[in-house]
């Protein structure tokens, strides 16, 4: 019996844990690498060599994509918008599957033992679908989903599944055979920074204002701009922090694409074709694309509360508009004007810094290193950023008019 080679090199593996899920020998752990990213690991002692692992690998293997078969501009009619990404559209049909009688899946920022842990988890009552709401910039952990996803489909629950497009292809591989009661969305994915550089940017900001208890990686209140909320405890008190990104190593890092997983740069789901049912993200550029949207006849659609975009790939995700989307805003678009600021939509991202110099800056020497070398390079470019968060969200209206 010879062990398997489950990952010959880094880039050919997108973290998602199915392999680990799928070994019924219990032989593989996802285990941290110097850079802060977790890679299966097999452990030979346990390994059956059933290859199960290597099969059920959807990021090496041959997966069943999608082309779009139609396209939409969008916002949700019944949620607010306010507190989920772009225009709400998840949180529109995600309500309405559970009050039919379905459970949603996605990923959540939960707060456990003091830890933030960004870990997708199940809901099925609308009192917690808030915490599956608005953009987080961190790989979540999927590794103990698998195996309840099935659970829930072969007890003939309807499962809405999100997550990025590896995400759902690894979801469909592992399940190894079609089912009707599951629903799949992908998300526009840029690239994902892993969970351990997350952790110690929050441990420099706890250092600096107290623990943080909670993380809202994009209060759209401030504006569109990506501006973090953050809860900090210090002396027993709770105070709200928010940092702009031009002022955040973390987050200008991630925007600049220059933190993500060695996969993410040659991602095979940056691409027209999809994994899931339905594709969701920002309309980028969308004043640009429909001006006639706002020439005050759409009064629905607000671009400074966020815009979505929805593309239909396959037959169920036709149907979950039509049965699940009854209270979303839609208005037809097409895959060029959506793609034209969505450049995952045909590309990978693409470095705009100097990323092997960020990431061993990181690996020899920490994240505190790492945001100093940062404040070097940015210069009076963080007081800028500083000045520009503290300007409020009218005056920046008034100012684009």
């Amino acid at each position: 019996m010879t062990t398997p080679v489950l990952v010959e090199k880094k880039e050919y593996c997108c973290g998602c844990a199915a392999c680990k899920a799928v070994c019924g020998a219990n032989a593989i752990t996802m285990k941290t690498d110097e850079y802060g990213f977790e890679y299966p690991v097999i452990d030979s002692d346990k390994c059956v060599g059933c290859k199960k692992c290597v099969e059920v690998c959807a990021y090496q293997n041959d997966t069943n994509l999608n082309k779009p078969q139609s396209s939409f501009a969008a916002v949700s009619k019944n949620t607010d918008v306010m507190e989920s990404a772009s225009g709400g559209v998840f949180a529109c049909v995600a309500t309405e599957f559970i009050k039919q009688g379905g459970t949603v899946i996605g990923c959540a920022l939960e707060n456990i033992h003091g830890k933030l842990i960004p870990h997708h988890i199940v809901v099925d009552d609308l009192r917690d679908l808030k915490k599956l709401l608005g953009s987080k910039y961190v790989q979540s952990d999927t590794s103990e989903i698998f195996s309840t996803v099935k659970t829930l489909l072969n007890e003939e629950k309807k499962v809405l599944f999100s997550g990025t497009p590896c995400q759902v292809a690894a979801i469909y591989s592992y399940l190894g055979k079609e089912y009707e009661n599951l629903f799949t969305i992908d998300l526009i994915c840029h690239g994902v920074p892993g969970r351990k550089m997350f952790w110690d940017y929050l441990d420099m900001i706890s250092n600096k204002y107290g623990k943080v208890k909670d993380f809202v990686f994009r209060d759209k209140k401030r504006g569109l701009t990506f501006v973090s909320r953050i809860l900090c405890e210090s002396g027993g008190k709770d105070k709200v922090k928010y940092i702009q990104y031009g002022e955040s190593s973390y987050y200008t890092y991630f925007l600049q694409c220059n933190t993500y997983r060695d996969c993410c740069y040659r991602c095979k789901y940056a691409a027209g074709e999809r994994a899931g049912d339905i594709t969701i993200g920002d309309f980028w550029g969308i004043k640009k694309q429909h001006p006639e949207l706002f020439d005050g006849n759409h009064r629905e659609f607000d671009a400074d509360k966020g815009i979505s975009c929805i593309l239909t790939n396959t037959q169920k995700g036709k149907y979950l508009l039509e049965h699940y989307g009854k209270e979303m805003s839609l208005y037809p678009s097409t895959f060029e004007k959506i793609s034209e600021e969505n450049k995952q939509l045909y590309e990978p991202s693409v470095p705009k810094g100097n990323r092997d110099k960020i990431m061993e800056c990181y690996k020899t020497k920490g994240f505190i290193a790492l945001d100093s070398y940062f404040i070097n390079q940015q210069g009076s470019k963080i007081l800028l950023a500083k000045i520009k968060a503290k300007i409020p969200l009218w005056v920046k209206k008034a100012i684009k008019k």
